[in-house]
This record gives structure tokens, sequence and C-alpha cells, in this order.
């Protein structure tokens, strides 16, 4: 192989991040997530810096004030990684897909700030889904790779650390505001970011399909997400002017709930073939108008009920606010929404994002925005170098059939990428060096006299 079919060492585009940082601080960032990426094992910030030998050219302290005092925005940081995924993987677009979840990372200790019990999504099924900890509500970006994964990828650009009210270490005097209320902070942050012609569609799960999301939402932002099972529907309004008194209807008679209308013998379904988590299959759905007045108040929704012949999948329901949407469209656009999922356990797995052992409000809810901007940077960089017809040195064993790149592959690329222009390939050329012969010896050694007696 050739040396200039080599991939470039991984590393980030600084200048984009010039405005973000100070001097060193600018330094510090560069130096943190090229050691995040480049260590291996546990992700604590000491190991991080040995990995990245920042400890023999300056104090190791200013890394920890850096994610303790340092005076900078990470909404700043993550508008420009958000525009560096868009620039690089959807450039003009006209829909930008997000997806928003939270998830739990485990710690142990009295005085961690924002740490306390509550729901873990990856708890055991065994046992109660509690966990202790802190809690990080997510927004990413959903991306598609052709040519070098069918797989959706998920990259999280954003984060708020949200924490329960019984927490013992926890902002004085701040109000407590729930996970959709957060999520709805990053949906308009987001929104702020892009053109008025770019439609955002925000897939999340059931805990976020509530009023904080959908009611008072910005433009050009559509929402896709779950309804419930005794969910309260109704039928629109009609259009004909009113001729009795008072306030119009803002909403028509009362529907069967979901869980009825899939026992009730006359719904009509409709049998569809649909491509569900790289697999092609049949579903029977029933698609209609609805308004869901607690959730969207007055606003039409597109209902869709799903049923597996096969059982494979439980009944399901799924709203969509563009009542455009097909219902192949609403069913597909939710089934990106497990990406994130994938992610979170990537960032925790391969990435170490739940590993730094920090306690301040400022260190807990950077350390692990480093893990997910890293991700990014890592795919971004890994697509760059992909394009360019890098050698990126991905091999699989002849019995092991693997047709798509993981994300565990690009990290293993960028990785290598660091050490492989040290390693030549090319033979030294011949040195008659001299050669050391020591004479052997002639008699036993006296300990081995001793050990026969």
């Amino acid at each position: 192989m050739h040396k200039r079919n080599l991939p470039q060492p991984f590393d980030i585009d600084k200048v984009r991040f010039h405005d973000c940082f100070t001097a060193p601080s600018l330094r510090h960032f560069g130096v943190l997530i090229t050691g995040w990426v480049l260590t291996v094992g546990v992700h604590t910030i000491s190991q991080i810096i040995l990995t990245s030998l920042l400890h023999e050219s300056e104090s190791f302290v200013s890394i920890y004030r850096f994610l303790q005092n340092a005076k900078w925005s990470p909404d700043q940081v993550a508008f420009e990684v958000f525009r560096m995924i868009v620039d690089t993987l959807l450039p003009g677009v006209t829909e930008i897909e997000l997806i928003l979840d939270d998830t739990l990372n485990s710690h142990v200790g009295k005085k961690i700030f924002g740490a306390g019990f509550q729901h873990d999504g990856d708890a055991p099924k065994t046992g109660k889904p509690i966990g202790y900890g802190v809690c990080f509500v997510i927004i990413g970006v959903v991306v598609r790779l052709p040519g070098i994964s069918d797989r959706v990828f998920c990259l999280p650009y954003a984060a708020r650390l949200w924490w329960p009210q019984k927490a013992k270490v926890k902002p004085v005097g701040e109000k407590h505001r729930s996970k959709s209320e957060l999520g709805a902070e990053l949906i308009r942050l987001t929104r702020s970011w892009l053109d008025p012609s770019i439609v955002l569609r925000v897939i999340v799960d059931g805990g976020y399909s509530n009023k904080q999301l959908l009611q008072g939402r910005p433009q050009g932002v559509q929402i896709t997400g779950k309804v419930r099972m005794d969910a309260a529907l109704y039928a629109l309004v009609a259009q004909a002017p009113s001729t009795t008194r008072g306030r119009p209807r803002k909403k028509g008679e009362r529907l069967p709930c979901p869980k009825s209308l899939f026992a009730h013998g006359a719904t009509p379904w409709e049998w569809i073939w649909i491509s569900l988590y790289g697999q092609e299959t049949i579903v029977s759905v029933c698609r209609f108008e609805a308004i869901w007045y607690k959730a969207a108040a007055n606003e039409p929704l597109s209902i869709v009920m799903v049923r597996d012949p096969g059982g494979k999948y439980p009944d399901t329901v799924f709203f969509d606010t563009d009542t455009a949407s097909s219902d192949v469209e609403t069913i597909q656009r939710f089934s990106h929404r497990w990406s994130i999922e994938i992610t979170n356990r990537e960032t925790k797995s391969l990435l170490g994002s739940a590993d730094p052992q920090c306690r301040s409000e400022k260190s807990v809810s950077r350390a692990p925005l480093m893990a997910y901007w890293s991700y990014c940077f890592v795919v971004v960089w890994f697509v760059d170098q992909f394009r360019t017809g890098k050698d990126l040195l991905i091999r699989t064993a002849p019995w092991y059939s693997k047709r798509h790149i993981t994300f565990s592959d690009m990290l293993a690329a960028a990785r290598r990428s660091h050490f492989i222009p040290g390693i030549s390939r090319e033979p030294s050329e011949h040195r008659n060096n001299v050669k050391f012969d020591t004479p052997p010896f002639t008699s036993r050694p006296q300990s081995h006299k001793r050990a026969k007696l």
C-alpha cells in the first residue's frame, strides 16, 4: 500500500471552532477530543490525559479547569457540530430528521450534581427500571451513509442535563423543568439555526408525545411519535359555520380508544409491504385523522394503527403532525428512532460517555458532551476519508460475511490512522551489523547445583 493512499490522521477542524473558544481552550478542546477517540478502555479524564500525553507538556490541571471553569458555551459548539454534520453529510436537503430521547449515566456518589434515583431504560428487564446517576436529554441528526452501511445513524450534537426534584445536589433557586420541556428547548434551539424553508421532523417515543412538545412548537417543525392505547381521540370539527350561539366547537365526537379499535372486528385494515429495521415484512394498518386534545389541542393529527400478523411486533399506534404523510412514511420514520438507542449504547461502551468521575455542575454537563461530539467527529472523518478513496484497512475474517461498516470499524480506523504513518512497510537496506557472540557458560550456576541436592 502506497503512503499516499493512507488516511489522514484523525483530527478536528479547529478553524471551524475558532469563535467558540479562546486560544488555550481551543487547544485543550482539540487535544481532549483526540484523546477521547484514542483512549481504549475506561474514559476517565485522567486516562484521556495520559493517552494524549498532555501531562508531558503542561499541567494536567488545565484540562480539569477547561471542563469546570472555562468560559465557553456548549450550545455554540453544538451549533458548529450540527453545521459540520449538515454540510458534510446532508448538503442541500430540504428536510432534516432529528431524534429526541434521554439516557441515564450511572454514577455513585452523594455529591454529584444532579444525581438521583430515576428511570433507567437500560436496566435489566427482570427488575425495576430504576437506577442512580445523572440523566441527559439528547437530540441527534438522522443520517444515512450510502456505500458504507445500510444502517441509519444518529449523530448526537446537543444535550441537556435533567435532575430530579429529590436530587441532593441541584441548582439553588432554579425552576425544575421536565424532560419534555428540555427537549422542546433543544428543538427551538435547532430551529433557530436553520433557514425557514427547511422542515424539521422530530421523532420521539411515548414519553415525549405530550403537550410540551406538540403545543406551541416552532413553525416548520413536524413531530412523529406514539399514541397511548387508552388515548381519548376525537373526530375533526366540521368546517361548516355553526348556527348555535356560543364558542365554536374545538373537537368533534369522541372516537373509540385505540385499544378497542384493535379488538373491534369492523376496523378497516389494509395490508402493506414495508421495510422495517432492514427487513421486508407485511403489516396491516389503519390510517385516519383525529384530534388528540390532551396532547395536541385541536390540531388535526394523522393516526396510524399498525398490527403485525406474525406477532413479532406489538400492536402500536403512531401519530404524525404532518397529515400529508402516508402510513408507510410515518411507520418508517418512527423506526429510525431505534438508531439513538444504538448511539447511546456505543457512546457508553466504546467512548465511555458515562465514565468521567465529575461532580461539579459544569463538569457533569460538559464531559459527556465530549463523548457525543467525538462520535460525530469520527463518523464525519471516516466519511471524508472514504469519499477520497483512502485505504481504511477494514479487514474481516474469510468466514465472517460482514456487509456493512459499523461505528466500531470507524473508531478502529480513526485510532489506526495515528499509528500507521510511523510504521514503514518497505524493507530497510541490508546493513553489515556486527554480531556479538557471547560464549556459553562452561559450568552450571551454583544455584542449579544446589537445586539438585
